[in-house]
């Protein structure tokens, strides 16, 4: 099995065998770390908007990329257990209209972190139900295959559609159209008053000599008419 895998999918450890990538522990590692990174915007403060942000995006890359993941190569798999796929779909697709709210939203604010933590009891219950009725319904003879193609499906989706190692972009849309726009804005907004009253006279300055620029080439016309 191990030459078959190596030969299929290039997957090697040192020693050449080709590694065994369980289906079942990639998705509970990849549950694990989405978790947790909702552990980690939970203990930020109302305050660090910023940092929020951050871990917004990287939390709905993840859930994106594993949810095309799984109703790819996982739930087509699953035997006997139609109602449960179906309902895991349905699930996938409320957690998307929940995502969506959070980036409309145009400020973090107590409501934001409302929809947040709605999403994460969402995502538990949702998380539990293949954990412990779903998997156990995989093929079990077949886990490191399916894992294997599971491994090189996710290379080629983060390679294509999911570009940024970091995947900061959420695979959606871009950073700016995030969360009440960039980060950029928000330092413009918090410029040095004396900076931002710079601005209209400089303006204002410019357009004064543009002008007076004007007037005397107007001047010299008349001049070489007379």
């Amino acid at each position: 099995m191990n030459k078959i895998l190596n030969a299929l999918f290039g997957l090697s450890d040192e020693s050449g065998e080709a590694t065994h990538a369980d289906v079942i522990d990639l998705l509970k590692e990849d549950h694990q770390k989405v978790m947790e990174l909702f552990e980690q915007f939970e203990d930020l403060d109302m305050s660090e908007t910023r940092e929020k942000r951050k871990l917004l995006r990287k939390i709905f890359a993840e859930l994106e990329l594993h949810t095309q993941l799984e109703e790819e190569l996982v739930y087509p798999l699953v035997e006997n257990a139609k109602e449960l796929v179906t309902e895991a779909r349905e699930e996938h697709h409320v957690v998307d209209l929940i995502i969506a709210e959070i980036k409309k939203a145009r400020a973090m604010n107590d409501k934001t972190d409302a929809k947040v933590k709605v999403l994460k009891e969402m995502l538990e219950h949702h998380i539990k139900e293949e954990e412990h009725e779903m998997m156990p319904r995989l093929p079990q003879g077949e886990l490191q295959e399916i894992g294997a193609r599971l491994k090189v499906r996710k290379e080629e989706l983060l390679g294509k559609e999911f570009p940024e190692k970091e995947m900061v972009h959420a695979g959606v849309q871009p950073v700016e159209e995030l969360y009440g726009g960039s980060e950029l804005e928000e330092a413009e907004k918090t410029e040095k008053p004396e900076a931002a009253a710079k601005k209209p006279a400089a303006k204002a300055k410019k357009s004064a000599a543009k002008k007076s620029k004007s007037n005397a080439k107007r001047g010299g016309k008349k001049r070489s008419a007379a």
